[in-house]
């Protein structure tokens, strides 16, 4: 575990256990008014705007030579770590001022099925069994299909697309996301991938001290599920909107993990993208049963709509079915942002992914191929990975079909598109929502 962030196990009613804190608080001032509130925070807790932050800019520098950094655009600050009686007083101004709320800012993760089984070990990288298989006799990261049959059995052939991609109907359209922008705010992109190199219009990275190219490879593989080409350079098809625009902010850590500043900043700068209509975040915080969803994103999200652009975040993938369901994450849980579940090739919900248990937004909207999801990875490679991680990008490729479709909808149209043209599973709405997603 990196010292960059600290750890605090939390066990009290209504709050997540192993929730990790920056010591950062995160204020969300009015949007009518965000001097007012301010100014409130300068007189009466010291605290002072160090730098303000313009749409498309970078926080990264001003975050890390400390002092308040204020997010013009989204209207949130994000203040440095105070304590004593600074901390007291803090509280108390916000306590006090209306217009002002507050939430202590979290490390967030990346969303793969390594999360439900070993929740404080994110992401050293999920190694399917065929994917070490491969590269352990072929030494290269390659797939070679003769080594990586469908999990799914006999009902799916990978010859041509992948299981995930027949299941939505992504095979069966003549639309391709040409012309729509696909955001993906995750732990970079291999940017040498043969399948990907000439797909980015624009990447940054976010995350204090790392390029953009992913050490990781969740982003990476995230990336060629939503964008990924007709014709990969080995193997099947995987990639659902097949010539959308690709644009990349690493949010996320070589290690899988961001403070919710540096994700709020690559939400800020994709917001600003004119070429962006969806935004696809594979991350996400558990939360406790009977908790509400954070303010601060679901403001973010709502200057999305208003800017003509929709988040689509993965639901979470701390259940562990039948027994220990966990209610869907954040920011997937924002009323304003849609949350992704995962289903397996079988068409059965999987069993680490999260449930709408929690009110207020808290439900999850739809489902999307998430188990044995093969896509690009690291050092020109390929991987099956499983986790709503997965579900999310393939939700995010049928966005980009809908807004080829249809250029000038809005983003409430194609949600009500994306829902109304779901297959029915016959599995619980706490599950899957309206269903799984398919092409139009």
């Amino acid at each position: 575990m990196s010292d960059e962030y600290s750890v605090t196990a939390m066990a009290d009613e209504g709050v997540a256990k192993n929730v990790e804190y920056t010591g950062r608080q995160l204020i969300l001032l009015d949007q009518d008014d965000p001097k007012a509130g301010l100014d409130a925070l300068f007189s009466r807790a010291g605290v002072s705007v160090a730098n303000h932050i313009q749409a498309g800019d970078s926080a990264i520098h001003a975050l890390q030579e400390g002092g308040t950094v204020v997010l013009d655009d989204l209207g949130i600050a994000i203040v440095e770590a105070v304590e004593g009686d600074q901390r007291l007083a803090l509280k108390a101004t916000v306590d006090s001022t209306p217009t002002l709320e507050s939430e202590p800012e979290r490390v967030l993760h990346a969303c793969t099925e390594a999360t439900a089984a070993h929740p404080m070990e994110y992401f050293e990288g999920y190694l399917h069994g065929v994917a070490d298989l491969v590269e352990r006799v072929q030494g290269n990261g390659q797939v070679n299909q003769s080594l990586a049959p469908a999990a799914a059995g006999p009902r799916w052939s990978e010859a041509q697309a992948t299981w995930g991609l027949q299941a939505i109907l992504a095979t069966e359209t003549t639309l391709t996301g040409r012309g729509v922008g696909v955001a993906i705010l995750d732990t970079g992109i291999d940017e040498a991938h043969p399948d990907l190199a000439d797909r980015m219009r624009q990447s940054v990275s976010f995350v204090p001290g790392q390029a953009v190219d992913d050490g990781h490879g969740h982003g990476t593989h995230c990336a060629g599920t939503a964008g990924g080409p007709r014709n990969p350079a080995t193997g099947p098809r995987y990639g659902v909107a097949c010539e959308a625009d690709i644009y990349v902010a690493k949010v996320l850590s070589n290690q899988g993990r961001g403070s919710d500043g540096q994700i709020l900043d690559g939400i800020n700068w994709a917001m600003s993208q004119s070429g962006v209509r969806v935004i696809s975040m594979s991350l996400g915080g558990a939360v406790a049963l009977g908790a509400g969803y954070s303010r601060i994103y679901e403001r973010a999200a709502r200057r999305c709509l208003m800017r003509g652009k929709v988040i689509i975040a993965a639901a979470g993938n701390e259940s562990q079915r039948p027994l220990n369901l966990q209610p869907v994450g954040m920011p997937a849980n924002c009323p304003s942002v849609l949350a992704v579940g995962a289903i397996a090739p079988d068409y059965t919900i999987a069993p680490f992914s999260c449930a709408g248990l929690n009110p207020q937004g808290g439900g999850v909207d739809l489902a999307g191929p998430g188990v044995d999801v093969l896509s690009t990875w690291r050092n020109g490679g390929y991987r099956r990975l499983s986790g709503t991680s997965m579900a999310t990008p393939h939700v995010a490729g049928i966005a980009a079909l809908l807004w080829e479709q249809n250029p000038m909808a809005t983003p409430a149209q194609i949600v009500t598109q994306l829902r109304a043209g779901t297959r029915d599973l016959r599995l619980p709405v706490s599950d899957a929502g309206r269903g799984l997603v398919q092409a139009p």
